[in-house]
């Protein structure tokens, strides 16, 4: 490559990277890898088939230095592990003063008070790809939980849903599954196939009665994306059915092409879909989304009683902690908490039996 196109590459580059920061900034987090794939296809950049070679050209253009490393997450099973651990206290003394410090800052966020004390319905919000949890956190109270599956045919989402199912139960109180797919045949399958997957591992895990009871309550929600809602929003329908494997389901030659599900959703929708990484793109509206659903489901009132309650208890927790931070000083002051004679003494005597403290100390 010539000096003079490089540059022009480098300045190409640059705009892509500009882009991708402006996304970040909207989102308030960094999507991973694959997610990136996702927001290029719905802006018409590339399509499902071009992700093998696109997934190539974002790593290289890394490598470079072209698009900074922290506009595009770590993978959480990539992670690196191990390290080196060590206090940065120069003294013991320093090193125990931090460790009340940091206790008692700790002891004042005091919350008795379970969330789920106060409420009828336990939702488990269950999506297919991680970024989408990251986006809907800002709405979701820190009790709820959330996964994603990573696919339909992942075993261990499937038995942590049903545990947390269980522990609903335990707990008296109702789940309610709240499952967000993708817009597209393979999407529509997974909630469509949800007791059929499940049915298995319930029956080895000694749960069947509850998925039963849950079915038949109709307690697993499918709120993902709708035609309605990706119109209303302007979401990018893209025009094709591929696969990651540069087939199209639309395509008569295609395996699965002339299957069921495949050819319900043809008819109803034609050779289009939405993937749900698309509201990367509408970070309010999916958040938006996130609260209508949820608060059908959560009791406003008992999420305020859960507000008070522990607010309360962290009122009277600070008061304490306050006490005990002036004891220390006063402790610390009269040269006792580390002068292990003179505490001995005061435990022994009482706190009568201090010397008095020197001018200065």
């Amino acid at each position: 490559m010539s000096a003079a196109r490089r540059s022009v590459y480098e300045s190409e580059v640059r705009r892509i990277s500009d882009w991708m920061r402006s996304y970040v900034v909207e989102l308030g987090f960094a999507p991973v890898s694959r997610s990136w794939l996702y927001a290029f296809e719905s802006e018409g950049i590339i399509t499902k088939g071009d992700f093998s070679w696109a997934l190539d050209w974002l790593a290289d253009r890394r490598r470079e230095g072209l698009i900074p490393f922290h506009l595009v997450a770590e993978d959480s099973s990539r992670s690196l592990s191990g390290f080196d651990f060590y206090d940065k206290a120069a003294t013991p003394r320093e090193h125990l003063n931090n460790c009340l410090k940091r206790a008692l800052e700790e002891g004042k966020q005091y919350s008795p008070s379970s969330y789920w004390k106060h409420q009828e319905f336990f939702p488990i919000i269950w999506t297919e790809k991680r970024d989408l949890i990251k986006l809907f956190e800002p709405e979701l109270p820190a009790a709820v939980r959330r996964f994603a599956s990573k696919g339909q045919d992942d075993v261990n989402s499937k038995v942590n849903l049903l545990r947390e199912i269980e522990r609903a139960y335990e707990n008296d109180l109702k789940p309610v599954v709240m499952v967000f797919t993708d817009h597209d045949p393979a999407g529509m399958q997974i909630f469509n196939n949800i007791e059929e997957k499940l049915r298995p591992l319930a029956t080895v895990m000694g749960v069947e009665h509850h998925l039963d009871d849950m079915l038949d309550r109709q307690r697993f929600d499918r709120f993902g994306l709708d035609q309605e809602f990706i119109e209303r929003n302007q979401l990018l329908w893209v025009d094709n059915l591929e696969t990651s494997g540069n087939k199209d389901l639309a395509d008569p030659k295609h395996p699965q092409h002339n299957f069921p599900y495949v050819q319900s959703y043809l008819k109803q929708f034609g050779a289009r879909k939405c993937e749900a990484n698309a509201l990367i793109a509408r970070p309010q509206a999916a958040r938006w989304l996130m609260c209508q659903e949820l608060w059908e489901v959560l009791d406003v009132d008992g999420h305020k009683r859960w507000v008070r309650e522990n607010e309360a208890a962290q009122a009277a927790s600070s008061e304490h902690a306050e006490f005990l931070t002036r004891m220390f000083g006063m402790m610390d002051a009269a040269g006792v908490m580390y002068d292990r004679a003179k505490l001995q003494a005061v435990v022994t005597n009482g706190i009568a039996s201090l010397p008095p403290s020197e001018p200065g100390a």
